[in-house]
């Protein structure tokens, strides 16, 4: 005797997720084992899971068998922005995440204001100074400004800011520089810094 068509959703099954995301996409999707596949719209299912915090891409697939996968590509979190309040992790295309948190992250870069689409080089060029820095904020769509954790505003310079921060780096391991008391150090001449201490 023959068996009909499947009818309900059978099972889902979830890639690219941990027992917590598994978790959360399951209650987005709002469906589950049993629910009738006349009732399911794959669109409105994959809308859902593209709009959890941290998911970058998504797919969401019936198979004949009433099965439905689950397919997602979480942002790989680099560095945290905050908008003085709240810290919410930050993509490396600046993507903010959101899942806000009160609590900063010592360890991360912390950004301010508007962002560029790519991340990468400022994160990787500062690494090494981080534990000193409060935020970083972009500057006129041009350039950065690095805020340190005792109130200095490092100027960077519009073209080639690595080079600005590795002489910074050096200051910093020949004249704990980033240790001082100081308001300003503009680094947008490269012929020459300039250094404004705190009043």
């Amino acid at each position: 005797m023959g068996r009909g068509p499947v009818s309900t959703v059978q099972s889902i099954k979830t890639y690219g997720t941990n027992a917590k995301d598994d978790e959360i996409i399951k209650l987005s999707l709002g469906v589950s084992p049993g629910t009738n596949l006349r009732a399911i719209d794959l669109h409105q299912l994959n809308y859902r899971v593209s709009n959890i915090p941290g998911v970058k891409n998504s797919a969401v697939r019936l198979l004949p068998n009433g099965k439905i996968i689950v397919k997602i590509q979480k942002h790989k979190v680099i560095a945290t922005w905050t908008d003085g309040a709240y810290y919410y992790p930050l993509s490396a295309d600046g993507t903010k995440i959101n899942t806000p948190s009160e609590q900063r992250n010592d360890n991360s870069v912390v950004f301010q204001g508007d962002l560029p689409n790519n991340l990468s080089n400022i994160i990787s060029s500062v690494s090494s100074i981080s534990k000193y820095i409060d935020y970083i904020n972009m500057v006129e769509s041009r350039r950065w400004n690095i805020h340190t954790k005792n109130g200095t505003v490092i100027y960077l310079p519009e073209k080639d800011p690595d080079t600005a921060i590795n002489k910074i780096k050096v200051l910093n391991q020949t004249h704990k520089l980033l240790s001082r008391k100081l308001d300003i150090i503009d680094m947008r001449d490269s012929a020459r810094i300039l250094v404004k201490e705190q009043k």
